[in-house]
């Protein structure tokens, strides 16, 4: 069965991460992604991460499913190729930086002008447009400019105004997803009006849009006589068993109950102090110093496997702190089907995740292998009517490969 978006193509002109993930995605839904890189060494991200027999499993993930052309977009007929391409194409989605793809020829209005239903997706670090529009932007840089970091800094208790940042490209990655959300959705709305249109957004507004609900609860509301309370994600408990480390999170005076008396404290729920949801966010600092004394000593003297019976039979939230290693054998995540392991004809035994979502009606599933650099270069160039030897003149100069 097809995929929720067989018949859709789209054009990725991105490289490194947040760009191509996005194509990656939609190529899990089905589409038919013509990845368009550098001749050569290709997408630099190929470079990155442990590799065999010098393929790259990072590569792989956020490019599978796709089909490469090389080309030189320096060149009038890399640019005549791309157009072309784009004149019958439904998604054409870019991450250079501001005014890279105008000056090359292949931005929204040059692409739209010859495709008005076009849906183009222009992704950038801060924004198009402003004073810092033209900076360089990875995702360490913007965790720190969206205050991201700041949120993770909580933890550290005896220097609470250090900044953490988050060891994932966790930037990346949710503006990936949140670009392929903004595809589909600008392609419903083409589906009504018959139009396409210019959707732009930044890893900056992501993260912020992404935060601001929770993390910045306390910023919400403004002017006087808010009474402030600590953000939700602060209720969880980090604690070390004999054999490990685990987490509660207990929300309802019933969990808050439960938990105590799994752990063998149950006079802290006594405690006036805490004996309300109201009165432990009044008296959240106090709670904290409990939990990282009585409750931190109780948690010691038990198993991990201990503490989650204790915490299943008083039906408080509770999970053991999970190495990515023990995932495969999961009993849970072997259910839901998660992984699959296959033989890639260069790189040898791999394994990777499936798309989340799962239709009842158009499955979405891990496409092909990624790409070799130009690995479909003469394939699509044929499909778009080039001749033989028009396509042999473009390798001989150069211009494609």
């Amino acid at each position: 069965m097809a995929g929720p978006l067989a018949g859709f193509r789209v054009i990725d002109l991105s490289a490194v991460v947040s760009g191509p993930l996005t194509a990656a995605l939609l190529a899990d839904q089905g589409a038919d992604v013509i990845k368009i890189e550098r001749t050569g060494d290709g997408d630099i991200q190929r470079h990155v991460g442990s590799k065999r027999n010098g393929y790259s499993g990072f590569f792989h993930v956020i490019n599978r499913g796709k089909r490469s052309v090389a080309l030189d977009l320096g060149t009038a007929e890399g640019v005549d190729i791309v157009r072309t391409l784009a004149r019958d194409a439904d998604v054409v989605l870019q991450n250079f930086r501001p005014g890279v793809v105008d000056r090359l020829g292949v931005g929204y209005a040059a692409l739209s002008a010859d495709n008005p239903r076009l849906v183009y997706l222009s992704i950038s670090g801060f924004g198009q447009t402003g004073p810092r529009a033209g900076d360089r932007a990875y995702d360490p840089i913007i965790q720190c400019y969206s205050g991201m970091t700041d949120v993770q800094g909580r933890i550290h208790l005896d220097h609470p105004d250090q900044p953490e940042q988050v060891n994932m490209l966790l930037l990346d990655k949710l503006t990936a997803y949140t670009g392929c959300q903004a595809i589909t959705a600008a392609l419903l709305a083409r589906s009504r009006t018959g139009e396409g249109q210019h959707i732009e957004l930044s890893m900056l507004d992501t993260a912020i849009a992404f935060s601001w609900a929770d993390v910045a609860a306390d910023l919400i509301l403004q002017g006087d006589g808010v009474e402030q309370r600590p953000p939700i994600g602060a209720s969880g408990n980090m604690l070390r068993y004999r054999d490990g480390w685990g987490a509660t999170m207990t929300l309802s005076n019933a969990e808050f109950v439960g938990m105590c008396r799994a752990y063998g404290v149950p006079h802290i729920a006594e405690d006036p102090r805490f004996a309300t949801i109201d009165a432990r966010m009044k008296h959240r600092l106090e709670l904290r110093a409990v939990m990282d004394t009585e409750v931190a000593d109780s948690a010691a003297t038990m198993t991990v496997a201990e503490a989650a019976k204790r915490m299943k039979a008083e039906e408080v939230p509770f999970a053991h702190a999970r190495r990515l290693t023990e995932l495969y054998d999961d009993d849970q995540i072997r259910h839901n089907q998660v992984f699959r392991q296959f033989e890639h004809p260069v790189a040898g035994l791999m394994r990777d995740a499936r798309p989340a979502p799962r239709f009842s009606r158009t499955p979405a599933a891990p496409g092909a292998p990624a790409p070799a650099v130009g690995q479909h270069t003469r394939e699509i160039l044929g499909q778009i009517g080039m001749t033989t030897e028009t396509i042999d003149s473009l390798y001989a100069r150069g211009i494609v490969a």
